[in-house]
């Protein structure tokens, strides 16, 4: 007996012992034992899984045949992945799916069979293999773009060089400048081609102070060029925009490559906008959101009307080869390229985006000499007098935000309530009207109401409560598509100081 007691207690150490997930299960697929690593793998407690069906942690299409392949195994002898290991997927309790190893083995006992699988979590791995995989495709991308650009730079030297011929030959002032912009365009192709030998050669790309302006006006004139009647092309460019680290010919391309996407996301026409703006970093929480070093840069966004992107498209737009486009229309490289050039120019881009109303690309690139920034400091006490008191009811429908934006709230003494959307916010402020002061809403979300829907159903329903709006589009835009908009609005991203001034503002009038 003594050996019995201490065989199992060794057993149960080994299984807790062991880093790999050990689930044991009789022939009808219930588990009888799993070691604390299988309940971690999959995410439930450990005695969650006693007694539970194996195909919990299967995915439908799996779970649907594994009983018929355990009792093909016990009628017949055969095995079709006892004692082999391979690859499968699994289920985690929340939803996920992940690649795991999976080996199985069996036992007899006293005329009844038993199973033990060991499971291995592989996500690393794979996703590794399909690194390198990408990075194999981007290197034969890059030999074969350095044998064309050489050829396609000698076909454009013959160009350039016949419409400056043509050029010095030609006396009537609109075809002058008719060969005039041609030869504009023959050049900037034959720095682009130049980018590609460089991209090839894996050479860096030259980053030095720049005239951020004179790109966007150059990029602008191109794609006004390039796209029809049905698209309203405007640029905002301010004045006396600092020199900042970047490559002009990269900037055009990344602007033209990011205007082509806008382009396909509006088939039946739309707004696009360029701006230029200098914008100071000094607050620890928009450094978070934006993951981007506190500092001093000019940011270049480029806004379109057109239908958006979800938020796993957003999680993925700047991988290589990923598109959205059908087969043969998009070779997944463009978004890539612009992320990789800002990002060899100590930049950052960020993405803000909603489906059916638009995106906006920005991207940041630190100024050339600029002065440390001495970070602004929010006025802590005033703040404090004027949120004492007072909740604030955050409507966000991106969790990650929401719990930033919480926390930004909470420091500076507000109370805070959470609504993912619209809906849940009405329903929030029918259960509890006068426990909430503040109404601080994203403009656009999904649901029955977005934004603005819910802040005139609060104008009409408690006509006492603020109502504070935020959105991630540049401003004119946002007043094109929605003239009524009455609120004042906060643009994403903010400063603390911002959001702290924007909500003492709604008290000033008691």
């Amino acid at each position: 007996m003594m050996d019995q007691e201490l065989d199992g207690l060794l057993l149960v150490a080994l299984l807790d012992a062991i880093p790999d997930a050990v689930l044991l299960s009789d022939a009808q697929g219930l588990i009888t034992r799993a070691n604390p690593a299988a309940a971690t793998l999959f995410g439930y407690e450990p005695h969650a899984l006693i007694g539970q069906n194996v195909s919990i942690l299967m995915p439908s299409a799996m779970a649907d045949r594994h009983d018929g392949f355990m009792q093909s195994y016990l009628s017949t002898g055969k095995a079709q992945i006892i004692g082999i290991g391979r690859t499968v997927e699994g289920l985690r309790r929340n939803g996920q799916t992940f690649p795991l190893h999976l080996s199985i083995g069996t036992a007899n006992h006293a005329g009844r069979a038993h199973f033990v699988a060991i499971m291995h979590d592989i996500s690393r791995r794979v996703a590794a293999e399909d690194a390198l995989a990408r990075s194999a495709r981007l290197d034969a991308i890059g030999q074969m773009t350095s044998g064309i650009s050489h050829d396609f730079n000698n076909i454009l030297s013959v160009v350039i060089g016949n419409l400056e011929l043509l050029e010095s030959r030609i006396k009537d002032r609109e075809q002058r400048e008719m060969v005039s912009d041609a030869l504009e365009a023959a050049e900037l192709g034959a720095e682009l081609t130049a980018g590609l030998s460089a991209f090839g050669r894996k050479s860096p790309i030259h980053c030095n102070p720049t005239d951020i302006n004179a790109a966007c006006r150059s990029a602008v004139a191109l794609i006004r060029r390039t796209f029809d009647a049905h698209y309203e092309i405007t640029q905002e460019l301010s004045d006396s925009i600092p020199a900042v680290r970047s490559d002009g010919t990269q900037l055009q391309s990344a602007l033209i490559n990011i205007a082509l996407n806008a382009r396909d996301a509006m088939p039946d026409g739309g707004k696009l906008m360029i701006r230029t703006e200098e914008v100071v970093i000094d607050d620890d929480y928009i450094a978070q959101e934006l993951d981007v070093d506190q500092g001093a840069y000019v940011r270049v966004s480029v806004t379109d009307t057109g239908r958006g992107m979800g938020p796993d498209t957003q999680k993925h737009v700047f991988e290589p080869f990923f598109t959205t486009k059908p087969a043969g229309h998009g070779t997944g490289l463009g978004m890539a390229m612009v992320y990789g050039f800002v990002r060899q120019c100590d930049g950052h881009v960020t993405v803000y985006s909603e489906i059916g109303r638009g995106t906006t690309i920005a991207l940041y690139f630190p100024i050339v000499d600029a002065a440390p920034v001495e970070k602004r400091a929010v006025a802590v006490t005033e703040t404090r007098q004027t949120a004492r008191d007072k909740m604030v009811l955050l409507v966000e429908d991106n969790p990650h935000l929401r719990k930033l934006t919480a926390a930004r709230l909470k420091e500076l003494g507000y109370g805070v309530r959470e609504a993912a959307h619209g809906d849940v916010a009405a329903a929030l402020l029918q259960e509890d009207p006068d426990g909430i002061d503040v109404v601080f809403t994203d403009l656009v979300m999904p649901g029955e109401l977005d934004g603005l829907a819910l802040a005139r159903h609060i104008v009409a329903t408690y006509p006492d409560k603020r109502i504070l709006l935020t959105s991630g589009y540049a401003e004119d835009i946002l007043t094109r598509q929605n003239e009524e908009i009455v609120h004042q609005v906060l643009r994403k991203p903010y400063r603390q100081s911002d959001l702290a001034k924007a909500l003492a503002a709604l008290f000033d009038d008691g």
